[in-house]
């Protein structure tokens, strides 16, 4: 009797399986939640669009150019503006409205032009040049180069986003820039026109 209770030499000793513990549907939504917050974050900031960027560079008033005898005519008040209109955006294009430049002097408007309404695709860069015919009172603080010439850039755009357009959006950027006796741009090249609000 004995020897039956006893256990058989042959005999393995029965190793406990222990499962995994399963994570907690609390974890499990805050998960889910989490990549919908960084999923909507990563679209808001890939579909948020960026100001066109308006950069003047180069500007010539021919009555200033006195060494230049075939360009030089003092009585001459045009000045010629070229600008650069960047779109920073990736996946956007840009429809810009007919774009209003005027030209201040000593707090006077001295002349202004236009141009017409375009759309810009994404990542390109349109270059134009505009003749502004300055007021015949020609700004003597211009001429003498203690004046800055302030340009004034207004329009409206509106953005493509794939196949929807967005609302319109006010532009209005300035910048200030001093011409040498030479009739062109002193100092800065490259002046990029800033929001005003």
């Amino acid at each position: 009797m004995a020897d039956d209770l006893e256990e058989p030499s042959g005999s393995q000793p029965i190793l406990q399986q222990t499962s995994e513990p399963e994570p907690s549907i609390y974890v499990w939504i805050l998960q889910v939640v989490s990549v919908l917050i960084l999923s909507s974050l990563v679209i808001w900031l890939c579909l948020t669009p960026k100001s066109p960027i308006c950069i003047i560079t180069h500007a010539y008033v021919p009555a200033l150019d006195v060494g230049n005898s075939t360009s030089y005519h003092p009585h001459n008040t045009s000045i010629l503006l070229n600008f650069e209109f960047l779109n920073p955006n990736k996946r956007m294009g840009i429809y810009y409205k007919d774009i209003c430049i005027t030209l201040y002097c000593s707090d006077a408007v001295i002349g202004s032009n236009s141009l017409p309404d375009f759309y810009q695709g994404y990542r390109m860069t349109t270059a134009y040049e505009v003749l502004v015919s300055a007021d015949r009172q020609f700004c003597k603080g211009i001429t003498d180069g203690t004046a800055p010439l302030k340009v004034c850039l207004e329009s409206v755009v509106k953005y493509k986003i794939f196949r929807s357009n967005t609302k319109h959006r006010r532009l209005f950027n300035e910048a200030y820039l001093r011409i040498g006796s030479n009739g062109r741009m002193s100092g800065e090249k490259n002046i990029k026109l800033m929001h005003h609000k």
